[in-house]
């Protein structure tokens, strides 16, 4: 079951190259876990306070009022950051028009 090395320097040609290009790719895709924000097509799931501002025709200050003090859309805080799930806040907008 042994077999003898017949060149000293079998990793240049036997072991780093492959016949078949593609197989690197399968395995490395195969393997891999995906995010859901790797794609660029992932859907939007919260506004920032700037998007809303800009959505509502409203000054930066008054979309981060509105944030502070409304119970009609979910406000989620992370950090110093505010983010406005996109679903309740476009349940909101459309309730209100």
């Amino acid at each position: 079951m042994y077999e003898n090395v017949k060149s000293l320097d079998y990793t240049k040609n036997v072991l780093q190259s492959d016949s078949n290009p593609a197989t690197m790719e399968v395995v490395t895709r195969t393997n891999a876990v995906k995010s859901p924000t790797d794609s660029p097509k992932a859907p939007k799931l919260v506004y920032t306070v700037k998007e809303i501002a800009q959505m509502l025709a409203i000054s930066q200050r008054a979309a981060y009022n509105l944030c502070n003090s409304t119970t009609e859309f979910r406000v989620l805080r992370v950090g110093g950051s505010i983010r406005v799930p996109k679903d309740s806040f476009d349940a909101w907008l459309y309730r209100a028009a």
